[in-house]
């Protein structure tokens, strides 16, 4: 067995291993804000349609990176597999900045944020996101050709220079992401001049946030965008290129098991669904501000 063989097998193992408990962990989390009325609000529902948009993102790591494994597709028949990846990654692209947004908006404009009514609210935050995604997807359509491909993914599906424009707007949709989150720590420590420790917890959990968002999505897109611009396309190069995939699959499951790592109010309303007999739930309320600032990076 040669080496980018073996290299592909095992990128496929780690996906699969990241569809597997992905999966599980975004299921987990929409269940657990459709269970929890305490835990609903306008920022947990539009996590919980980014894990949908996660789940069809894992499946389209599997059809990219273990269905087509040693398979060399043109580009016509690659968006015929992953044509849906390419509309949920844009999707969970741009939902990622509504979810920080929405947040800077409660925290600095409370009274406007909530004299929305559910139906403005629905079409500020749905319209952009299936705008932007049916425009790539459309785009994507008429970018088919025979071409042959290197790999099937979705920033292969544009030629050269679109792949590039490609990557440029979600590195400009996760830059948007970082200073909003800058923003919002900023706007937290102001607030904190009676150092109170729900402000504190608040700003821990926003500066872990960002470190997961930099290490994961962020990264990948500037790893993407290098070898696409500047290394000349090699066997060697697409063995590196390959593993960017782990950051990719990474950011599509870590939602559930980081909001239960950081956030004592989500476990202890999941231990009361799964664990009910074993957890004694504290009676004292849940502090909306603690549950709205558990964001997926």
């Amino acid at each position: 067995m040669d080496y980018p063989t073996l290299n592909l097998q095992v990128v496929a193992v780690y996906k699969v291993a990241f569809f597997v408990f992905g999966s599980i962990g975004n299921l987990l989390f929409i269940h657990l804000i459709a269970c929890k009325k305490q835990l609903r609000s306008r920022t947990s529902i539009l996590q919980c349609f980014q894990c949908v948009f996660h789940l069809f993102c894992l499946v389209g790591t599997l059809f990219h990176g273990v269905f087509s494994i040693t398979n060399k597709l043109n580009r016509s028949e690659c968006f015929d597999r992953i044509g849906f990846y390419v509309f949920f990654q844009a999707a969970q692209g741009l939902i990622m900045v509504i979810i920080v947004l929405d947040i800077l908006v409660f925290v600095k404009f409370t009274t406007l944020y909530r004299s929305l009514s559910s139906m403005k609210y629905i079409i500020l935050t749905a319209t952009p996101i299936i705008l932007f995604s049916f425009a790539t997807f459309f785009y994507g359509w008429l970018s088919r050709n025979d071409d042959w491909i290197p790999v099937c993914n979705p920033q292969f599906i544009f030629d050269r220079s679109a792949s590039i424009i490609y990557k440029y707007i979600f590195l400009f949709l996760s830059f948007l992401v970082l200073v909003l989150y800058i923003i919002l720590i900023r706007v937290f420590y102001r607030k904190n001049q009676s150092s109170s420790p729900i402000f504190q917890k608040t700003i821990k959990r926003l500066q872990l946030s960002v470190v997961i968002f930099i290490a994961t999505w962020f990264f990948s897109q500037i790893i993407g965008l290098v070898i696409l611009k500047v290394i000349e396309y090699s066997v060697v190069n697409e063995m590196i290129f390959a593993h960017n995939s782990f950051f990719i699959c990474l950011s599509y499951s870590n939602t559930f098991y980081v909001t239960m790592w950081r956030s004592k109010e989500y476990r202890d309303q999941f231990y009361s669904l799964w664990c009910s007999k074993l957890v004694c739930m504290s009676t004292l309320p849940v502090n909306r501000i603690s549950l709205q600032l558990t964001v997926k990076s």
